[in-house]
């Protein structure tokens, strides 16, 4: 069993972790490219099932044409992480999406896979791998597209 200290440091690792999701969230809510993108390493990247801008400059230029227009509030839950050690760490979380495009309301759903690291001090994200399972018109009901 591990020491007190060592369990403590684990609960707080474990809530900066998750409150660095929600940051994220809150960044993009807000359209703050600028404050999403200190979230990632220097070489983080961010994966969807068309594009992976890696490095601050790249993540920059996604963020900045992608959530300017304060579009998304994204809503993540059922958070899980797991350490492979003091520096690095595993996640995934469930999100939903409301988008305005197009002139419509949206609901996306799906989840992250994360990968964390400590750099400076602080946890960030390695790599977001966004796994989208819908994308719909509110008019049409996710259920019109598949489950």
């Amino acid at each position: 069993m591990n020491t007190l200290e060592e369990r403590l440091a684990r609960m707080e690792a474990k809530d900066e972790i998750r409150e660095l999701t929600h940051r994220y969230c809150h960044g993009v809510v807000d359209g703050d490219a600028d404050r999403i993108v200190e979230l990632f390493c220097q070489d983080g990247v961010f994966r969807t099932h068309t594009l992976a801008p890696q490095g601050h400059a790249e993540l920059l230029e996604f963020y900045s044409g992608g959530v300017g227009g304060k579009t998304h509030k994204p809503f993540v839950q059922n958070h899980v992480i797991e350490f492979e050690d003091e520096e690095r760490a595993t996640g995934r979380c469930s999100v939903e999406i409301r988008v305005w495009q197009d002139n419509e309301a949206y609901t996306q759903a799906g989840h992250y896979h994360d990968r964390y690291r400590k750099e400076d001090g602080r946890w960030r994200f390695a790599e977001r791998h966004y796994i989208r399972y819908h994308n719909a018109p509110w008019s049409q009901g996710w259920t019109k597209n598949g489950p």
